[in-house]
């Protein structure tokens, strides 16, 4: 892979600049701006076709532009991309390159390589070759639409702010102001330079993604999700064979069946909240409210612990026609009222005090 790319950004143009126009040896003057991917609709691949002429002939011919990816002749859309971009190659061997009727296979030297990515998607849900650009330190143009908008920013001269162009309208000049600004940007080295740090600064830690994606999945599935890293710091006598475990949801219902005997949640749960705890100096509360017989929108508990700032929304269990919600709280004193349908209640089966301006509200000691 390193004699393929290269150790460093202007090898890796270099390689680019001699395979696919034909230069002699590394020309840093002329910026290098590259797609990879799909020629389909949602990629935006016309747009760049009808800026590349008009670049071309501002500049003399001084920027390399390089479409890779395959396009399917037999869709109207990739038949017309492909041919535009035939057409560009032909009249313009040293600035334009394409070759849609093969699969491209220089991805990562382009990664490193090209001074511009350029991703002109008129959607994109996540996107990855955004990121992919950015590992090697290359910013990317691209349209303000999904996770484009969320990962790639403008540069601001002033600042030193942003890792890229955004355009906002999804239009040719649009486009084309975008790859002006970065031409512009490309003719000043320290800001570039700048940029190139910023864009590789951007990259997306892996192994945190795909952490958030197993909370998400985990908690589906009401579970909690806990990092290899953390079980390791689980007491070595607590034994996980011994560990009977059971949804919150069951113990609820236990209680809901069987008033008199309040089941010990905590204790049951103790093995992983006490992970979430040691980290937050916290202790695992269950706040519950039944409302039998009654039709409710939704329930949010409200109280002290945020200064009354924030209503947390509560999950409603159908077995036992309860609305629970788990908190981590520091130790203290708490009130607290639940917020039903918009009205303020207390649980009349929880502890109620008296407050500073004689109104009622439930009381929690979290010792």
């Amino acid at each position: 892979m390193k004699e393929q790319v290269g150790t460093d950004h202007f090898e890796a143009k270099r390689k680019l600049q001699q395979k696919y126009f034909k230069f002699l040896d590394l020309n840093d003057d002329i910026p290098v701006f590259a797609f990879v991917g799909r020629i389909t609709s949602q990629k935006g691949v016309h747009l760049i076709c009808e800026c590349a002429e008009q670049l071309i002939k501002k500049l003399n011919g001084k920027i390399n532009i390089l479409v890779g990816g395959p396009a399917n002749r037999r869709e109207p859309y990739a038949a017309r991309c492909a041919n535009d971009m035939e057409n560009l190659a032909r009249r313009y061997p040293s600035s334009f390159w394409a070759a849609p009727n093969d699969f491209f296979t220089d991805g990562a030297l382009v990664n490193l390589g090209a001074d511009f990515g350029v991703m002109p998607s008129a959607f994109e849900p996540g996107g990855i070759v955004q990121h992919e650009f950015f590992v090697g330190g290359t910013p990317v143009v691209a349209f303000k639409t999904g996770g484009l908008k969320d990962s790639v920013y403008e540069f601001k001269t002033d600042s030193k702010e942003g890792n890229g162009m955004i355009f906002e309208h999804y239009n040719r000049e649009n486009l084309l102001s975008a790859l002006e600004r970065a031409i512009k940007v490309f003719g000043n080295k320290e800001d570039y330079a700048v940029l190139r740090k910023n864009a590789f600064e951007s990259t997306m830690d892996g192994g945190r993604v795909a952490e958030e994606w197993c909370k998400e999945f985990y908690r589906l599935r009401g579970k909690f999700f806990t990092a290899q890293c953390e079980t390791e710091k689980v007491p070595s006598e607590w034994d996980c064979e011994k560990y009977n475990e059971k949804r919150l949801n069951e113990y609820i219902y236990e209680s809901f069946i069987n008033p008199n005997k309040e089941p010990d949640i905590e204790n049951k749960l103790a093995p992983l909240s006490e992970l979430v705890n040691r980290q937050n100096n916290t202790r695992m509360v269950i706040f519950k409210i039944g409302m039998k017989n009654r039709k409710i929108g939704t329930v949010e508990l409200c109280g002290s612990f945020n200064d009354w700032a924030t209503r947390f929304r509560m999950s409603y269990d159908n077995l036992a026609d309860t609305w629970f919600i788990t908190m981590h709280l520091q130790k203290g004193r708490y009130a607290y009222k639940y917020v039903v349908d918009g009205q303020w209640v207390c649980n009349e089966s929880e502890k109620m005090v008296k407050g500073d301006k004689g109104e009622t509200n439930n009381e929690i000691v979290v010792a």
